[in-house]
Formats: C-alpha cells, structure tokens, sequence
C-alpha cells in the first residue's frame, strides 16, 4: 500500500490545491470582498480615507440599485428574489438554460462513459496478463465503479444543498478524474479496485446533482422535455464506452493497454471542468440569496441582511437521518420499491446487454474487437428514439398541469409506459432468437434498437413519476432509486456470461425477456390505483 499511497499522494493533492485556487479566483464572491475591504481600508492619509468613503458610498448605491430591481427585502432583513427578476434562474432565457442543460449533460455523459471504460471483451485477457486473475475479478473494476454510484449521491446531494450546485457537481467530478488516473497509473490490482470504488463514488455527484440542476431552472411544464433532453446524454454514455475503450485497447499491442481508457476518461473530466468552472454559473436558489446577502451586509453595513439558507446548517444528525436514512425507509414503501425494482431491472438489462453484446456477437458470428461492440450503436439510436417519445408526452403531460392548476398528476406518466414499455421485452426476444450466423445481422440490431427505446422510457417515465408523487422528498427518492439501480447494474454483468454460456445466446436472452414481460403489467396497475395506493404513505406531496 505504500505504493498506492505515493501515488495518492502525488496524483491526488497537487490538482486539489489547483481546484481550490481556481475557485478562488474565479468567485464572483471574493471579487465582491475584495472591493469592499478596500473601501473599508484604514489609512494614515485624510485624502486616502475620503477616496476610499466615495469608493464605499458609490458601491452601497450601486449595491441598493440591484436590490431595488432584482430582490425584495421585508421589515426583518429577509432577502428574497424579485418573482420577475432575471437574476431568479427560471427567469433565464431559453439559451442559457439550453446551455446548462446540455454542458451537465455532457459532464454526466463522461461520467456515465467511464462507467463502461472497462466493460470491453478484450479487457479479460489483458488484466489476467497483467495480474495474472481470471475473467470474473477483471469484471469487478466496473462492478465497483457503479458500486460507487450507489453511495456518493447521498453524500453529495446534500453538499450541493450546501455550497451549491456548481461546487457540489464539479469538485466531485474533478476529483473523479484523479481517482482514473490513480487507477491507469497503480501496478497493484488492489489499487485498481479500490480507486475505481472511489471514482464511482465522486463520478455518482454529476450523475445525481446535476438533476437538480434542471429542477432549478425549469418550470414544471418544461421540466420534462429538458429531462429527455438530460437523458441522452446520460444513457448514451454507457452506450458508447465499450466501443471507445475497444478502440482505444486495440492501439497498442500490450497488456498495459487496459489503462489507456483511464488516461482518456481523466483527460476528459479535466477538461470538462475547466470548461465548466468557466462558463456555468450557480443555479441553486438558496445559495445564490445567501451570496447575495452577504454582499448587500457588507456593502451597506445593514447587517439585518439574511436568507433563509442563513439559518440552515448541514450537520451529522440530518445527514444520517435524512440523507442516510430517509432513502431506504422511503424504498420500504410498496409504491416506490416497485417502481423502483421495475426502473433498477431494466437498468440492470441495459448494463447487462452493453457488457455482454461483444461476447454475444463473437459466439454467434464470430465478430471480433471493436467489431463485436458496434452493434451498441443501435443501442444509442433506440435511447434517442426514446428520448424523443419522452419529449413528445412530456408536453402532453405539460398542458395535463396547466389544467390541473399546476399541480402535478403523477399517474398521467404512465399512459407512454403502457404505449410503449412492451418494446424492452420483444427487443430481448428479438436479440435472443436472431443471434445465429444465418440470419442477417441488421435483426437482432432491430432489437437492440427496440431494448434501448423501451428502457429510456420505462426508467425515465419512472423516475418522473417518483419524483411527480414525492416531490417535498425527490431528493431522497432519487437517491433510493438511484442505490437500487446501481447495485442491479453492478451485478447484472457479473452472471451475464455464465448466462449465455450455459443457456446459450437464445434461452439466456429469453430468460430475462420473460422476467421483463412479467413486468409490463406494472405501469396498468399503477395508473388504476396508483393514487390511492399513494395517498396512504406518510411521504406523499
């Protein structure tokens, strides 16, 4: 261990000192400070002391100018934004939400791509050359990583509660990036299994909070096509990680080729975070009023100045109880733990089908390399082909609130599940019963299209839906959906092949196609008495 902590060390704590500096100097806040404390400066000379009173008197009237047009401000101090200020996130334009919404998007899509980094086939022959294991300890590196996916959102939900969406989000992320190449750089398989544990675990921030982020800058009846929008990228990350890290193993005839994929992932992270420290701004609420009040006491030397965030302190006790706790007690309750079971399966198949294909593909057609990993191309196209049936119901559904007062109307997700949901099952039945050399190989790509078009709208509709009837808690519901459906697709891939081997490509396929058909009675049964069933828990809205 030695060796994996001068790497920790000297991987881990310089670019930490870097990430610190950085948001130092690019903190609108401290720039803010900064001018204050000058004009606030004490000095020898009457001529300095009256430059410095005029710098101070022109910065309050600026000071009290923003707070006249953009906040309003009660009788007890209490700031509060201004309900048509373009300051207020959901006062954005389109444009910059767009922008946020697709740069979170693909800051998800790395951390999603990293998941698969280490999915291909080639990977088992090169880790038992370079560690001299077998097959079933090379597949715990991707294990571990959504292992780790399973448990940081409890973490990091909160912090972005805390500090805010952007620190909450990007210091995880970036810390991510160290642990892949702590990983790509350690010669000790306990180095590789434990880093990979904790990249999962940071990597689990954007996958989670950036969620958030659309909830604070879009409006309930726009929420959903900008979800839609989300989910490509978050499901096409996995998508298009074999085929990339296949790509990228093959550039070299080595074992150490494994590690190349993990130099790629980190070097995309980084440059995703600076590109982001850049250019996003906070989107959280409560976090901005809270900087904001801070300014408005300092420049006005009105002290009363506070915001609600003011008074709330994130200690041990609510981070054990709420966000440790609360997650599992509310997946004990019958609505969301099957909605989650049905959300974490066809997780879990999607990962399953995404680890397996290259192996499906080389035992009945003989493909090889990064041939066998592009039928994850039809993968991808059925994922968008879903996102866009998402977007369509989603403005559906928006003018569903509108009559209803703008309130949501949880069952009304369920209709497109019912439409469309059967299309996971026979896309299974179809990959499964197509595999052979003398059928042409576009068929059980049909189906692969059809498995991911069925998937990104079961889990989507799903997760709409939890969030939809428990929205005083989606945080933690999110988090319990988000635990269960990591540990499915952690373990999915570990039986795969020992699936297929023993039942062969046709009945192994149907045997998880049958437990997903035993499945689409699910949505019909939710949206008859879903409501009522819903009604009876103590977490509903």
């Amino acid at each position: 261990m030695s060796t994996l902590g001068a790497l920790f060390y000297t991987y881990f704590l310089p670019p930490l000192f870097l990430l610190i500096l950085a948001n130092f100097l690019f903190s609108k806040q401290v720039k803010v400070l900064a001018i204050h404390k000058m004009s606030f400066a004490k000095t020898e000379k009457s001529s300095e002391v009256q430059d410095t009173t005029v710098e101070h008197e022109s910065d309050s009237t600026s000071i009290l100018k923003e707070l006249n047009t953009h906040f309003v401000l009660d009788d007890s101090g209490l700031l509060s934004f201004n309900h048509l200020s373009p300051r207020k996130p959901k006062n954005w334009t389109t444009k910059v939400k767009l922008f946020h919404t697709i740069l979170y998007g693909i800051t998800t899509f790395a951390a999603q791509l990293n998941s698969t980094a280490m999915a291909t086939s080639i990977l088992p022959e090169l880790i038992k050359k370079d560690f001299g294991v077998g097959r079933e300890i090379s597949l715990l590196p991707t294990t571990l990583y959504l292992l780790g996916i399973a448990f940081g959102p409890m973490v990091f939900a909160p912090l972005s509660e805390v500090y805010g969406r952007k620190i909450g989000v990007l210091i995880p992320f970036f810390t991510s990036a160290v642990f892949s190449f702590v990983v790509a750089s350690t010669s000790e398989l306990s180095g590789v299994m434990i880093f990979r544990f904790l990249s999962g675990f940071c990597a689990g921030a954007p996958i989670v909070s950036a969620g958030g982020v659309l909830a604070d800058i879009w409006n309930p009846t726009q929420r959903g096509a900008a979800l839609a929008v989300y989910a490509c990228f978050v499901s096409s990350g996995p998508s298009f990680g074999p085929t990339i890290s296949s790509l990228l193993m093959h550039s070299i005839d080595k074992p150490s080729a494994w590690r190349i994929p993990q130099y790629f992932s980190g070097l995309l992270t980084v440059f995703l975070f600076v590109v982001c420290e850049l250019t996003l701004s906070e989107t959280y609420e409560p976090v901005i009023l809270a900087r904001e009040a801070k300014s408005m006491r300092i420049a006005t030397d009105r002290w009363q100045i506070h915001c609600k965030h003011d008074s709330w302190k994130l200690d041990a006790r609510e981070l054990v109880l709420v966000h440790f706790i609360r997650p599992f007690a509310m997946l004990i309750t019958p609505i969301v733990l099957v909605i989650a079971i049905f959300a974490s399966y066809v997780y879990g198949i999607f990962y399953l089908i995404i680890t397996t294909m290259p192996e499906a593909f080389t035992m009945t057609r003989g493909w090889q390399g990064t041939v066998a990993t592009l039928p994850n191309i039809s993968l991808f196209l059925g994922v968008i082909t879903g996102c866009f049936l998402n977007m369509a119901w989603a403005n559906h559904y928006g003018k569903m609130i509108k009559l209803n007062n703008g309130q949501p109307v949880p069952e009304q997700r369920f209709p497109l599940l019912m439409y469309v949901g059967w299309m996971m099952p026979v896309g299974i039945f179809i990959f499964g019963w197509t595999s052979s050399a003398s059928i042409h190989w576009i068929v059980p790509c049909i189906g692969i299209l059809l498995i991911g078009c069925g998937f990104i709208t079961i889990f989507q509709g799903c997760l709409n839906y939890l969030v939809d009837a428990y929205t005083k808690y989606s945080a933690s519901v999110i988090a319990a959906n988000t635990f269960l459906r990591s540990v499915f697709a952690a373990s999915f891939p570990l039986f795969s092949k020992q699936l297929f081997d023993n039942l062969g490509v046709h009945w192994g396929a149907s045997l998880i196609g049958f437990i997903a058909l035993g499945m689409i009675p699910i949505p019909f049964l939710f949206y008859k008495w879903g409501k009522d069933i819903r009604l009876r828990s103590k977490f509903t809205n």
